[in-house]
């Protein structure tokens, strides 16, 4: 049974990852739950020795797509700080906006 649910999980990820490079959120969070709910079966029936190359597998599809993720979130962060900036006013001579005033003539 555990192999049927590897299998599943394995499928679920390159689902995954072909949502994420189409930015597909929905779809990416859908795959989500379904993962966490094959992960839980998977962990209630065990894993034999024969199962280890193709966890092996699951866990580098996972790494990959974890890869995919935060190279995403590093654009939207970086994305937002230069939209951030653009939309704060340029402040020159400081916070305060009263007249300019004379400090010394010999300067």
């Amino acid at each position: 049974m555990a192999k049927k649910n590897l299998l599943e999980l394995k499928k679920a990820l390159e689902e995954e990852r072909e949502a994420l490079l189409k930015g597909a959120i929905e779809s990416v969070l859908r795959t989500a739950s379904y993962k966490a709910r094959l992960v839980e079966k998977i962990r209630e029936e065990g894993l034999s020795e024969e199962d280890r190359p193709l966890l092996e597998e699951i866990l580098r599809l996972n790494e990959r797509n974890k890869a995919l993720i935060e190279a995403g979130l590093s654009f939207v962060e970086e994305a937002f700080h230069i939209l951030s900036r653009a939309m704060q006013p340029e402040i020159t001579y400081g916070g305060e906006t009263r007249e300019a005033r004379l400090i010394s003539k010999e300067a």
